[in-house]
């Protein structure tokens, strides 16, 4: 029976609370302010006024605790939704209470009044739990933006730091994201990775659509480097001249445009790993202003050197060995898009020194198919099957070897890196002889 022997080598937001409470109103030491939504919990009812910092009279709040419940609202312009506020009396006695919207001055966008509604008692018997239906409903030409408030339940605040304005002591935390569905849209992928040789150039493009109804301007800007970073790891510095940006300066009202760039580094450019960013200057009247991470693409690129000489492996034969296979596997960090196929230059060097031009015997192509893979975002052909992990393998064979020292010459071309694998087959009848 055959021995095999095998050598393998490869070269180259955070969580919401749910009630609010605060420092005291009553002139005593502030106390610890408990995260928004958070119960409250004191014996009597107080004004509204905040107390002094100076006084170590305890606080005093009426004791109710609030549980908001899906307070926080995606909303498109004419849409509405509803969530709950429960609301529970700690005291032995019945409470009045007041459900209000309250805004403060400090809030960027404030929720209007005009878009809620609050539906409940004005009053919650001793020990009794309240439900609260808010209804929000968002204006056919309100703005887009995130909107916030608070579902107040009494009169009485408290100052939560120096020089800020006070806030409700029963109240949950609401927000509304009134949105819009985008106009502008990616529909290649935004993560660019690929590879180039030294001297070299390749190109990718980037396609834009603009579904709405006025052109859109368009602005790339030049490549830059991404962070900082610093050790032996670290991607090198792209030069900027090495990347140039084609594109129109407006995509027009239900077209398509398209960015070309193109990656062209230097004769003599350090091979290795490079990461930039390209920030496309779109301007998209569906989305918020401060909401520009969607336009980035990430380019990364790998540089590298066609090599002079070729690599080389040894290996040993024996009286016993009947064929010697090497199974050659390229091995590209992203293959350039029209690039040329890979393939290998392989010579066996004999104990003597005698070179034989190794013969191809085998290609074979390997893969993965997955069904239920996530789609790639700005995948223009992803569809039922997902293939992943495609890779070809070269089989080259030497027959009959002499026993001995050898050598194989392997000359890469179109890859940045390789695998190898070489098979020592005894023959079934020297086996035997052993």
């Amino acid at each position: 029976m055959k021995r095999v022997i095998l050598i393998a080598v490869v070269v180259a937001l955070a969580a919401v609370p749910v009630a609010t409470a605060v420092a005291p109103t009553d002139g005593g030491t502030p106390a610890a302010v408990p995260a928004p939504n958070e119960a409250v919990s004191t014996t009597t009812a107080t004004g509204s006024d905040s107390g002094s910092a100076g006084d170590d009279a305890p606080a005093n709040y009426t004791r109710l605790y609030v549980d908001a419940r899906d307070s926080y609202l995606d909303l498109k312009p004419g849409e509405s939704a509803t969530f709950t506020v429960v609301v529970e009396n700690g005291e032995d006695e019945a409470v009045d209470v007041n459900p209000h919207l309250f805004t403060s001055p400090t809030d960027r966008s404030p929720l209007e009044s005009s878009w809620v509604e609050i539906d409940g008692p004005d009053s919650i018997d001793a020990g009794e739990e309240v439900e609260y239906e808010v209804s929000v409903a968002v204006p056919e030409d309100a703005e887009i933006a995130r909107y916030s408030g608070m579902i107040a339940f009494t009169d009485e605040t408290v100052a939560t730091a120096p020089n800020r304005p006070p806030r409700p002591v029963h109240a949950a935390h609401t927000s509304v994201n009134v949105w819009k569905e985008p106009t502008v849209k990616i529909r290649s992928e935004t993560y660019i990775n690929t590879q180039v040789e030294a001297g070299d150039s390749v190109t990718k493009q980037i396609v834009i659509e603009n579904t709405g109804d006025e052109a859109v301007p368009l602005s790339p800007e030049r490549a830059e480097q991404r962070g900082h970073c610093y050790g032996t790891h670290c991607p090198e510095q792209v030069d900027q001249s090495w990347i140039d940006i084609d594109a129109p300066s407006q995509i027009a009202p239900g077209e398509t445009a398209t960015v070309t760039v193109t990656i062209s580094p230097d004769a003599d450019a350090d091979r290795g790993r490079y990461d930039s960013s390209i920030d496309l200057g779109l301007t998209d009247p569906n989305r918020r202003d401060d909401n520009g991470y969607w336009q980035k693409i990430n380019l990364n690129f790998v540089v590298w050197e066609q090599p002079e000489e070729p690599y080389e492996v040894e290996f040993t034969t024996t009286e016993r060995t009947d064929t010697v296979t090497l199974t050659l596997t390229p091995q590209n960090y992203r293959a350039a898009e029209n690039a040329d196929d890979p393939s290998f230059d392989v010579t066996f060097v004999s104990p003597d020194g005698e070179r034989i031009d190794a013969e191809r015997v085998q290609v074979t192509e390997r893969g993965s198919v997955n069904l239920g893979a996530q789609r790639q975002q700005g995948a223009t052909e992803d569809g039922a099957y997902a293939t992943r992990s495609e890779r070809t393998e070269f089989v080259y064979e030497l027959d009959s070897p002499d026993a001995g020292e050898w050598t194989a010459e392997i000359m890469p071309d179109n890859t940045i890196g390789f695998g190898y694998e070489l098979t020592n087959n005894e023959s079934d009848d020297a086996a035997s002889d052993e």
